[in-house]
Parts: structure tokens; sequence; C-alpha cells
């Protein structure tokens, strides 16, 4: 299976929320990185034919969605960035309710509701309302309703906003555990989400494709970039003004500052250390 996204514009007014975006998916898990007001959450839209595209084509194995209607629709899940939910319904309920719109077979729903609500650690919770479910449990909820219609394209954006580090880690661990055989399309600015099990990470920033590329080679790609600074606090704000600090840690010894330039920090004692996706953010996105 082939997505190709080939030339895409979306305007809001005189705003250019994409502007000219080319990208191919197949099999396999992609980050979709950058700020808010990046184009993610537009492309997102686009591709789970939500909105109208202005310019450029989404072909699903060479054929243009608008022309696939239902049949397109069936092979996507789309876990999306807010939260629609009745929360009077209870877990069971709604997954039964969304089975529905998804024109499953009673039968077949209330098999895949069960699976799923065994998937996501929710099964003891089948007859609570959505109102009494905490925020980790709404988003794994979001998550399974995703994955009712057993979909071929998996689009999720921002699945794990608003939750606790454990509960990303948790969230993270699902969507590692379900990518094989399926288009996964993450839309996130939080690089932990992506960093450890995409295959292939994209930058968007003001629309654009930035940058792209496997983890290790977009890493690769600063690796020589990043440094630790050795320094006492009076230095702190001073190196902070000068360059992008990445990490700022405390030692008995004063602190270490980890930045990234594009030179070698003047006046300061410092070493290489390692790079990661965080790093590559940085770089990208901070002026």
């Amino acid at each position: 299976m082939e997505l190709k996204i080939h030339n895409i514009k979306k305007d809001y007014g005189k705003t250019h929320a994409l502007s000219g975006v080319s990208i191919t998916f197949t099999s396999g898990l992609y980050g979709l990185l950058g700020p808010n007001g990046a184009g993610k959450s537009t492309l997102i839209n686009l591709i789970t034919d939500n909105i109208a595209r202005q310019e450029g084509e989404i072909l699903l194995d060479g054929k243009d969605i608008k022309t696939l209607g239902k049949s397109y629709r069936a092979v996507v899940g789309y876990m999306p960035q807010t939260q629609g939910f009745y929360n009077d319904f209870s877990v069971y309920a709604f997954l039964m309710y969304i089975s529905r719109i998804k024109d499953l077979k009673k039968e077949k729903a209330k098999e895949r509701s069960f699976e799923l609500m065994e998937a996501f650690n929710l099964q003891d919770k089948r007859r609570t309302r959505i109102d009494g479910l905490s925020g980790g449990m709404k988003q794994r909820l979001m998550l399974a309703q995703a994955l009712l219609n057993d979909p071929k394209i998996l689009i999720l954006d921002e699945p794990t906003a608003g939750v606790d580090p454990q509960e990303r880690v948790r969230i993270r661990n699902y969507i590692s555990m379900i990518a094989e055989g399926r288009i996964v399309i993450v839309a996130t600015h939080i690089v932990s989400d992506v960093e450890a099990v995409a295959n292939k990470i994209y930058l968007l920033g003001n629309g654009e494709v930035i940058k792209s590329g496997t983890p290790g080679h977009l890493i690769q790609d600063v690796s020589e970039k990043v440094y630790d600074i050795s320094a006492d606090y009076v230095k702190l704000k001073e190196i902070q003004e000068k360059y992008i600090v990445s990490n700022i840690n405390s030692r008995e010894d004063g602190v270490h500052i980890k930045i990234v330039s594009g030179t070698a920090p003047d006046g300061y004692q410092y070493s290489r250390c390692a790079a990661n996706l965080e790093d590559v953010y940085l770089d990208t996105f901070s002026s």
C-alpha cells in the first residue's frame, strides 16, 4: 500500500497553512514533527479527507482519494487531537456507537470492542461513564476507536497530549505494537513520542517540509553541533542568551549546559556530547 501526498497546498485566508508538501508513505511508522502552527493538523485533516485541498493530489495506490469515497474511509483510522466524547456514554457503548458509524456489523463490532478494551487495559472500565475516566484512559479510548475497523492507514494527531509521563510511555508502546503492516502517521510536537519508534521523521515548519530522514540520520546531521558547557551559575544567563540550550543539569561542580551550536563555544570549558532528536528539533526550529 502506498499513500502519496503530492504538492499539497492549503490556505486559510491570507495564511499559507501548507505550501507544496510532498510525502510518500508505505508501511511503517512516521513522525510529523513541528511547532504549533507548522501545518501538521492541516495535513492530517487533508489526509483524512476532512477538509478540501486547493491544489495537489492525495493518492492511495495511484487513485485520488476524492474518487474512492467510502472505500477510502473504510481503511482509515483517525485519532483527533481534540477529544470528542459523549460523556454520558460508557466505554463499551461509545465503542459500539463508533462501530456503527464505521458500518461494522453488530457481532464484529462486539468482537472488536472487547478485543480493544482488553488490548488497551480498559476492560474493567467497560461500564464506566466516559466522564469518569482519567485523561490517560480517555486517550487510550480514542486510540481504541481509531482501530475498530482494523485500518490499513492509522493517523494520530497529538496522541499523548495532556497525559502524564507514565501514560505517555504506555500509549507510545501501544502505537509501536500496532504499527506492523500499516501506515501509521503520528503528528506531534513531543519529540519523545516518535524518536524511538518512527521509521522516518518529517519536520514541518511554516507549511513546508524542512527536513526528513530516519531518526538516526537526522541525529547524525547535528552530531557535530552539540556541546556540554561546564560553568558556574553566574554564567548561565549569558550562555542562554548566546546559544540554543537543550538541557541544564546541576551538579556539585556547578552547572552543565547542553547546547546546540554551529560553532564551538568560545571562552567556556566544554566537551562534545551525544545528540538526540530533541537537538535536531531545536536546531531546526529555534531562531
